[in-house]
């Protein structure tokens, strides 16, 4: 097992949805504009809103973290981050996928190390919307969180 694949979930077309593709949009953007080995280890996956696609990858790499970001009904505030732990999955409302992210999660489970799902509580999810002004500011303070290994310092949804 080696590094860490961050899957990023969501409707580009879908306003706040898109949360998780825009973390890894940033995450990429980042490791582009630096040549540092650091940012090596970290992959970056846009799954749109079938991340079972990409089960192949997570097989292949084994990574020693799988990080799922996903915009999620927390009812929390708007841009609000927490890590979901794996017995809240099935509970709460997350954007449209096509299979269960509880399911996905059981799937990949035995090609890695450890897997954290970031939920982004979304403002709006409204078809041809863009992304909030309070999840863009979110989604960044994740994607630095990512890369510096902050990961931890996010809260666990209670």
């Amino acid at each position: 097992m080696s590094g860490t694949i961050v899957l990023g979930i969501g409707n580009r077309l879908g306003g706040d949805d898109a949360a998780g593709t825009c973390v890894v949009d940033m995450l990429n953007q980042r490791w582009k504009r630096t040549n540092a080995s650091l940012f090596i280890e970290i992959m970056g996956i846009d799954t749109g809103t079938a991340p079972e696609s990409y089960t192949s990858v997570i097989r292949q790499r084994q990574p020693d973290l799988l990080i799922l970001v996903d915009a999620a009904d927390m009812g929390l505030p708007p841009g609000a981050l927490r890590i979901i732990p794996p017995e809240k999955i099935s509970i709460l409302s997350f954007s449209t996928h096509h299979m269960p992210l509880s399911m996905f999660v059981s799937y990949v489970k035995e090609f890695c190390g450890k897997i954290l799902l970031v939920g982004v509580q979304p403002e709006g999810t409204a078809m041809g919307k863009y992304l909030s002004k309070v999840v863009r500011k979110s989604v960044k303070e994740l994607a630095e969180a990512i890369l510096d290994g902050r990961i931890s310092e996010i809260p666990v949804l209670k």
